[in-house]
């Protein structure tokens, strides 16, 4: 697999992965270019934060109760306290931009009064923080070993239990995380 352009791609964690900030990561790529990468971790729910009180704190009046319950992800180490919407739909906001046909990330106040009010976006997911690595960075990580890459879906994206999701990644590329191991070649 080409290592040029992974925007819109999985990464997976290794069982080895060496940078315990990423065990067990589901990472979605949002933009890979010559000069690195940025994308959002995607599988692990920031404890009891929920997207409904992360709203209301930024003074957002919520009508939509069904986002009182969602959860909202820790999208990466850097900048915890910024908040990036992955949603599904156009970058019609304020500061979107499209990831791939049907997905994109926005980080604009608009997006997120459309969601409290139930309108406009369809499947989304709020993440604080975001992954990056500088040029050449990601390649020279997933050429050591430390991440698997697989084409990302929206089933996986949006739907998917979090805590399946690292599995099932692993899964639609045909391998089985369990069985991986770092002893290679050892008789």
């Amino acid at each position: 697999m080409p290592l040029d352009n992974l925007t819109h791609h999985f990464l997976i964690a290794s069982p080895q992965m060496p940078d315990p900030r990423f065990a067990q990561a589901l990472i979605y790529i949002c933009r890979h270019d010559k000069h690195g990468a940025l994308g959002l971790r995607v599988n692990q729910p920031v404890a009891d934060t929920r997207v409904g009180k992360l709203l209301e704190d930024l003074d957002i009046e919520v009508s939509n109760t069904q986002v009182m319950d969602d959860l909202a992800l820790e999208g990466g180490p850097m900048y915890p306290e910024v908040g990036f919407v992955l949603h599904t739909g156009q970058p019609i906001w304020a500061s979107s931009f499209a990831i791939s046909e049907n997905v994109c990330i926005t980080t604009s106040r608009d997006v997120l009064q459309r969601i409290a009010a139930g309108q406009g976006v369809g499947h989304y997911q709020l993440c604080l923080g975001h992954a990056s690595w500088g040029r050449t960075q990601l390649e020279r990580e997933i050429e050591g070993g430390d991440w698997l890459v697989c084409p990302a879906d929206l089933s996986l994206l949006f739907e998917a239990p979090f805590a399946e999701r690292w599995h099932l990644a692993a899964s639609k590329i045909g391998v089985n995380l369990d069985f991986l191991s770092s002893d290679i070649g050892h008789a």
